[in-house]
């Protein structure tokens, strides 16, 4: 074989690590379900969790004193919040969704506007009733 015949499987192989670290880079930082359950033991957390309300309250429940702010809907919150005063934007900020595919976007969303300790519950709700942590509904 020559060295032609791996350059499909090289630039395969390329795209696909660099697809990964963009992907990373787009979903900012994340904090696992058990990360966070020990955080929320010791500091002050906004939780938003930016599913629809039947979501919120149905099979998957919610974590205690999360904020329902549907994704959709989180853009004309965020103008309300920001022209605030009492907007603290250093502030562990944690976005929460199903699965965390809609968690990602409202956290740039928050973090465009200036708040700057913002991150997303790595695997969402599926995830921390995985882990069998404690939830509303």
């Amino acid at each position: 074989m020559e060295i032609q015949d791996f350059a499909p499987i090289f630039f395969i192989a390329v795209t696909l690590v660099g697809f990964h670290f963009l992907r990373q880079r787009m979903m900012g930082d994340t904090v696992t379900p058990t990360e966070l359950s020990e955080k929320m033991k010791s500091a002050e957390i906004n939780i938003i969790d930016v599913r629809s309300p039947p979501e919120f309250t149905g099979d998957l429940g919610h974590i205690e004193g999360a904020v329902n702010i549907p994704v959709g809907e989180l853009a004309e919150e965020i103008l309300n919040l920001d022209k605030s005063a009492n907007a603290n934007k250093d502030k562990p900020i944690v976005t929460i969704c199903r699965t965390h595919n809609r968690s990602p976007r409202a956290a740039r969303m928050l973090k465009d506007v200036g708040f700057k300790n913002v991150s997303v519950l790595k695997g969402g709700m599926v995830a921390w009733n995985g882990k069998n942590l404690p939830v509303e509904k």
